[in-house]
């Protein structure tokens, strides 16, 4: 779900809607009189996977034009089902929207709110031949199904076991699912989940702006350390949008991450930012107050405070990276 504001001229605005997971929407507006045609893009991202040729999202569309008495009076247009292909080069959803002006209160100084609700409900031939297709049995390599929003993904209890502490608890400890022949991911996006077994069965998947928050959250949730280590080496990469990167380290809890942004910063930046409050976890909140010098409230942290310089945290980095290392080469051999 998106909002944008457009101006009401005649000029074509293009509107970047951003990614949802491997996709790039665009949001096209248009204004003729009294008028407004609106019309939905769809382009997969390549900059996160092997070319492809054929694809297909299908989409359920809801957009309203926002009224000043609310909702109940607003405009609003919606498809189910839509596809977008490469046939139609994305342009698969267009409307117009009649007697677009400010006495009935669809527009509020010479703007119009509008809401954009976009929910996939299918992609079809998204990756290319050197993707793995987990919709069938692989003969020895497969001997579990897992079940996520209703699509079935034949997969190897080991080699998710050697990724992953969820799993390896999930297929060979005392619980219900290590006898069952199929288990239900429940919570779970499907395409992000697609994109986690990719990355699992080394696809050519490689960590990208459009796909780093859905890994973040594949790794945290499924207990896979080289992945996070991976996001985070991502996010610390200086051709990263900062501000993303710190979004995303708050979000998931990136001590490391947060730490050597911190230690980057000046004083006067990070005073700047302490002012603003930000939830920090234990680490990142003791360095930061201990180069400040503030107290931290109790509420917000009950850990105890440790000092923390640059020194200090380079090393625990190496450390830790060693450490990963180490982890990494055993589940690889």
């Amino acid at each position: 779900m998106d909002f944008c504001t457009v101006p009401l001229i005649e000029p074509i605005e293009k509107i970047d809607l951003g990614f949802c997971g491997t996709t790039r929407w665009e949001f096209i507006v248009e204004k003729k009189e009294e008028t407004l045609s609106v019309a939905l893009n769809c382009v997969p991202s390549e900059s996160c996977l092997s070319k492809f040729y054929e694809w297909a999202v299908h989409a359920d569309v809801l957009v309203r034009l926002q009224h000043q008495e609310g909702d109940k009076n607003a405009q609003t247009a919606s498809g189910f089902d839509v596809p977008f292909d490469k046939k139609d080069e994305g342009n698969n959803w267009q409307h117009t929207f009649d007697k677009i002006n400010e006495k009935n209160g669809c527009v509020q100084d010479g703007k119009v709110m509008i809401q954009i609700n976009i929910g996939i409900s299918k992609i079809d031939d998204l990756y290319s031949g050197d993707f793995i297709d987990f919709s069938v049995p692989r003969g020895s390599d497969t001997d579990i199904v897992l079940v996520v929003a209703q699509k079935k993904f034949h997969v190897s209890k080991q080699i998710l076991s050697i990724h992953s502490q969820y799993f390896q608890a999930m297929f060979y400890g005392n619980f219900n699912e290590s006898k069952m022949a199929e288990i239900p991911i429940e919570a779970v996006d499907l395409n992000a989940f697609h994109i986690f077994l990719q990355y699992i069965h080394m696809a050519p998947i490689k960590i990208c702006a459009e796909n780093v928050s859905q890994l973040l959250m594949m790794g945290d949730l499924f207990g896979v350390k080289k992945l996070m280590r991976e996001c985070e080496n991502f996010l610390l990469r200086k051709d990263v949008d900062e501000k993303d990167s710190l979004d995303l380290a708050v979000f998931h809890n990136l001590d490391r991450v947060l730490c050597e942004k911190i230690n980057e910063k000046s004083v006067e930046e990070l005073t700047l930012w302490w002012s603003m409050d930000p939830k920090l976890p234990p680490a990142a909140m003791n360095f930061l107050t201990g180069i400040l010098g503030t107290g931290v409230d109790p509420k917000e942290n009950d850990e105890p405070e440790e000092k923390y310089d640059s020194e200090s945290t380079s090393s625990s980095s190496e450390e830790d990276s060693d450490s990963n290392s180490d982890t990494e080469s055993d589940s690889d051999a």
